[in-house]
């Protein structure tokens, strides 16, 4: 594998972790999302559950106050592991459909752009 199929592959996998983690917590009405920057801020972190940790700690410390941070790791992790194949195949498919696709845009010099 070459350094740019090693990039897309990383691209990819970055996007399916951020579907699965994101799906978890919307199924699990947690009211908050991840972008590339929060997981990549927490990729220092050894596990799943080391991850949602800090991130709890952190920005959702009142949770703690209803759950212990094992329970909700645990239930956040086993339903990012439910919906990670999924995620897979659809980050997959997606990054598929749009290889071929060009960006379409108006010539300036046309008629049809000068008339809009």
């Amino acid at each position: 594998m070459n350094r740019s199929q090693a990039t897309i592959a990383d691209a990819r996998e970055l996007q399916t972790q951020l579907c699965a983690y994101n799906s978890a917590f919307e199924e699990l009405d947690l009211m908050f999302r991840w972008d590339v920057e929060t997981l990549q801020s927490l990729a220092h972190a050894p596990s799943d559950q080391a991850r949602i940790a800090q991130y709890i700690e952190l920005h959702c410390p009142h949770l703690l106050k209803a759950y212990s941070a094992e329970f909700l790791c645990e239930a956040i992790v086993s339903r990012k592991n439910a919906y990670y194949e999924a995620c897979r195949a659809t980050t997959i498919a997606r990054a598929d459909d749009t290889r071929g696709a060009r960006m379409w845009r108006p010539d300036c010099d046309s008629p049809h752009a000068q008339a809009a």
